[in-house]
């Protein structure tokens, strides 16, 4: 009997020590960032989230004496991006390697939030030997990390360079040793669709349908990336219409990107082109409208279509580096044409920058590091193109409007 109290003890002590060195493999690091900015703008501009979100200059406004009341400077200084993250790994599910992300920053998820705590990413990753699932708010598909433009100001080079940060589910399989095919299903939070009632994720949620992408990625030699994505998303405006019955119309919009990474000793050139409808979630111009008004009282939606193209080229060694971003938007107009009403006015037009014809961008930046510290300068000069929206969504006697942002960075990584 002692001899079996013996056993037992034994195994008892084991199976702690076993589950101990089991938790020891797990690991938990913190890391981040604390980001101070501040701005110099020659015009006033469209922004977001304290400015720190620079879009393209604002439109000229005029007084009863003729005085441009847009043509203005503003300064400003912000701390929002400051950033803080924890990792996960160590730990084996299902015969996976498996690690976890929670990240947040201080942007808040709406302009009236800046300066809240906001959930950036917080996803689960599980990684077999050619398959990989990712499960949790991450990165859209349209967003790729070794594509994107490397540029100072907050936002990864908006509206040129796309942004977008989703629930969803992603699977990727290793098809070789350069090339990975992944299949996503999505839904909207932060950002979201736009329509009747502004921004909402309600308009995706109605819709009761995911979003979908197809991504391939591969490396064509050593230091070179290219890849391609496809995607389809479906939103629901409304669900009473005109007449105050129930209706069920809904919108579909497909998107593509394709991109090139070049990478070599001391520099990095990365190119990307975007095309889409409906890309007022991606923080691009763009969006969509209504085309009909059915004769009980349902609305008929239409694309508004864009086009965008990066260019983001920076040396990548030494304590001090520099970068030239370039940027170009088009507005591409309406797959049909959007409908009036009696009064000659649009029925809806649901749209970032429907007034636009196009956009560019010039950005050069020059870093200074020491460590984990960074002190930054960059130069941004936008240029749009306002003019009147037509029938078919093109607009037309643009003219252009340009602004200049002098921008210092400083930031400290963790």
């Amino acid at each position: 009997m002692k001899n079996r109290y013996l056993i037992c003890m034994v195994a008892l002590i084991l199976t702690g020590i076993s589950a101990k060195a089991q938790e020891k493999k797990v690991s938990v690091k913190l890391s981040g960032f604390v980001a101070a900015e501040s701005y110099f703008d020659t015009r006033k501009t469209v922004n977001s989230r304290e400015c720190a979100i620079l879009l393209y200059p604002a439109n000229k406004s005029f007084d009863s004496e003729g005085n441009d009341l847009n043509d203005r400077s503003e300064f400003f200084m912000t701390t929002v991006q400051s950033r803080l993250r924890a990792t996960v790994a160590g730990f084996e599910a299902f015969g996976a390697q498996g690690s976890a992300v929670i990240e947040g920053d201080f942007v808040g998820t709406s302009n009236d939030k800046t300066g809240l705590f906001r959930l950036r990413h917080a996803f689960i990753k599980l990684d077999w030997e050619k398959d990989q699932l990712i499960a949790g708010k991450f990165w859209h598909p349209m967003f790729v990390p070794s594509a994107y433009p490397h540029v100072l100001h907050w936002g990864a080079g908006l509206p040129f360079g796309l942004l977008n940060r989703a629930p969803q589910l992603r699977y990727t399989r290793k098809l070789n040793t350069n090339t990975t095919l992944s299949f996503t299903a999505l839904s909207e939070m932060d950002f979201k669709s736009t329509g009747p009632d502004g921004a909402s994720e309600k308009y995706a949620q109605q819709a009761s349908i995911p979003e979908f992408t197809a991504q391939v990625k591969t490396n064509l030699t050593k230091g070179v990336e290219a890849g391609f994505t496809a995607g389809y998303k479906t939103i629901m405006p409304l669900t009473v219409n005109s007449n105050g019955v129930k209706t069920d119309e809904k919108l579909g919009s497909y998107y593509f990107n394709t991109w090139l990474g070049m990478t070599g000793k001391k520099l990095k050139w990365n190119l990307q082109g975007i095309y889409g409808q409906n890309m007022y979630n991606f923080v691009m111009i763009g969006g969509y409208g209504v085309k009909n008004v059915k004769a009980n009282g349902d609305y008929e939606y239409t694309n508004i279509s864009t086009m965008n193209l990066t260019s983001d080229l920076f040396t990548t060694t030494g304590n001090v580096r520099y970068g030239l971003n370039l940027g170009y938007s088009k507005n591409l107009g309406a797959e049909d044409d959007l409908a009036k009403g009696s009064d000659d006015k649009f029925i809806g037009v649901y749209s970032r920058g429907s007034n636009i014809d196009y956009l560019y961008q010039i950005s050069p930046r020059i870093e200074f590091l020491s460590g984990k510290m960074k002190f930054g300068g960059e130069i941004i000069y936008t240029g749009a193109a306002y003019g009147t929206t037509q029938i078919d969504g093109t607009v037309a006697d643009a003219d252009l409007v340009s602004s200049t942002r002098l921008l210092l960075h400083v930031k400290y990584s963790f």
